[in-house]
């Protein structure tokens, strides 16, 4: 069954280049549609839309507490067809078996919107959300047509209109949110998107932390003019700095065993060749395990901006947060349970740390969460030749569904 739900989504928005369905949108909305007609029929699962653009498929009345599962069914641009996508299909393929065996069974699928964050640059949305972590300033973010989130969020019926102060004239954006149902437990399958299992010949791994990320906007400000006429003395180029600051990232990650540190996007406006850019910008993204190497990057980040231009009068740099996810340590619970059903069905596993971020780590927020990867081929991701192997997708529906019975029976007993 996992097989056929993969292949029903890959079906939505894929194209040649790989499959492009981006989350808070259109194509985002057809996936979780497909999902949830996965039950359609049924008359005891209901189909629950939060007020961050989540969807839960929830068997029974949402009271009371329950065993979770899912993940994401959104991608980056030309992205493959089983990062997030894999964690949803195992677990409506394991609730469908669970549901067959036990028809009261208070069991959930979560599908967690905008993951990516490919628009707004605020990953891990729904999430987080979910988890409380959302801050009112990020709604004020803007997508690169110049759409705030708060105007998505407005135009989707999840939330209202930002307004605008009277006194001072800046927008102001509220957000509200109430848990639609209450996890007992969850769990997530996904790919590795990495090469560790592949190396060490593992076939799960079983994620006991995952690292943390800080996300920023680097902004300059200039003066538009001629590209032509301007002598070089008497430009304010917006962009020169941030340049700058962008190739000198990777020194400030030496010495820090888990850090990385990235710039996945940049822009200048107005994005004319003849013309000099009067705005410029770049979003960084660094990693680490632990708190302590996050806060070295950080400030080292910090002195670099600091000393980065200007390069004329009023031209310089500003670092701006986006947003932030401190290590997060799963379930040791979960772990060991995942470990027992991994050697039940001959999967060997090792245990690991994510450096990706995954919504597992904002539900460990409120309840014990847990995470298991499969390999990725080749150790690729986010493109369209990601993938597994058929046999490694169909264990990973099989520890998902042998958890979450024995997680049911549990949560049965207790109650």
């Amino acid at each position: 069954m996992v097989q056929q739900h993969l292949k029903r989504f890959q079906r939505i928005s894929a194209t040649k280049d790989g499959i492009t369905r981006l989350g808070l949108t259109e194509w985002e909305d057809k996936a979780h549609a497909a999902a949830a007609a996965v039950f359609g029929r049924s008359k005891r699962v209901r189909k629950i839309r939060d007020l961050a653009g989540n969807t839960f498929l929830v068997n029974g009345d949402g009271k009371g507490r329950y065993v979770v599962m899912g993940s994401h069914l959104d991608t980056v641009p030309n992205g493959g067809w089983l990062d997030g996508t894999l964690g949803v299909a195992a677990a409506l393929s394991a609730m469908q078996r669970i549901l067959a065996k036990r028809r009261a069974a208070p069991v959930a699928v979560a599908i967690w919107a905008d993951e990516e964050g490919y628009r707004f640059g605020n990953g891990l949305w729904g999430s987080r959300a979910y988890a409380g972590a959302v801050s009112e300033a990020e709604l004020l973010l803007s997508d690169r047509e110049g759409t705030m989130l708060a105007e998505v969020l407005a135009e989707r019926g999840l939330q209202k209109r930002p307004r605008r102060s009277r006194e001072t004239g800046e927008l102001h954006a509220r957000f509200v949110y109430k848990r639609p149902i209450e996890i007992a437990v969850y769990a997530e399958a996904h790919i590795e998107q990495g090469g560790r299992l592949i190396e060490a010949n593992k076939r799960i791994g079983l994620v006991t932390q995952v690292a943390g990320m800080r996300r920023w906007r680097i902004e300059s400000r200039g003066e538009t003019n001629h590209a032509g006429t301007t002598p070089m003395r008497e430009r304010r180029d917006a962009l020169v700095p941030v340049a700058g600051m962008v190739g000198r990232l990777p020194q400030l990650v030496r010495g820090l065993e888990s850090g990385v540190i990235t710039c996945g996007a940049m822009g200048v406006e107005p994005g004319v060749a003849n013309v000099i850019p009067d705005r410029a910008w770049a979003i960084v993204e660094h990693r680490a395990a632990s708190e302590r190497d996050q806060d070295e990057i950080t400030r080292r980040l910090k002195e670099l901006v600091a000393t980065t231009g200007p390069r004329a009068p009023g031209v310089g740099l500003e670092m701006i947060p986006i947003s932030e996810m401190r290590p997060t340590r799963l379930s040791e619970r979960v772990v060991e349970q995942l470990e027992a059903v991994c050697k039940k069905v001959d999967a060997e596993s090792m245990r690991m740390v994510s450096m990706a971020a995954h919504d597992a780590m904002n539900v460990a927020r409120v309840a014990p969460a847990g995470l298991f990867f499969i390999p990725s081929l080749r150790g690729v991701s986010h493109r369209p030749d990601e993938d597994s192997r058929r046999e490694d997708i169909k264990v990973a529906g099989e520890i998902l569904y042998r958890w979450a019975l024995a997680e049911v029976e549990s949560v049965l007993r207790a109650d």
